[in-house]
């Protein structure tokens, strides 16, 4: 299942449902994807190219898949949410049925680091 958040005015991501254990396996392979050497300079290139992903503060265990930017961010309690950033801009948030009710709130592009 799917949830689209795209509108005019706001950037674009969609939520996917998945399995708990289809999560905790992209978990894995994203985090052994950002320990690859070389995988933090793929990173700074892909950001160079296609610009920050939407959850750029808060995300950790960045790796470049294929054109694809893959990470994790901590959900409200504790739980790891799996990403992938698209080189048109658009993202994806993936997360079990028992969170999909949860919002996740982008961090804000414009605000200063």
């Amino acid at each position: 299942m799917a949830i689209d958040t795209s509108d005019r005015n706001r950037l674009s991501f969609r939520v996917e449902i998945l399995s708990p254990a289809t999560i905790e396996e992209m978990v894995g392979k994203i985090r052994e994807a950002s320990r690859a050497p070389g995988a933090r300079d793929d990173v700074s290139r892909w950001r160079a190219a296609h610009g920050n992903e939407l959850w750029h503060k808060r995300g950790h265990d960045f790796a470049v898949v294929g054109k694809t930017l893959m990470y994790l961010h901590d959900g409200p309690d504790g739980m790891l949410v799996p990403h992938s950033r698209y080189p048109d801009g658009t993202e994806k948030v993936y997360t079990d049925s028992a969170h999909a009710g949860e919002v996740y709130i982008p961090d804000d592009l414009d605000a200063e680091e």
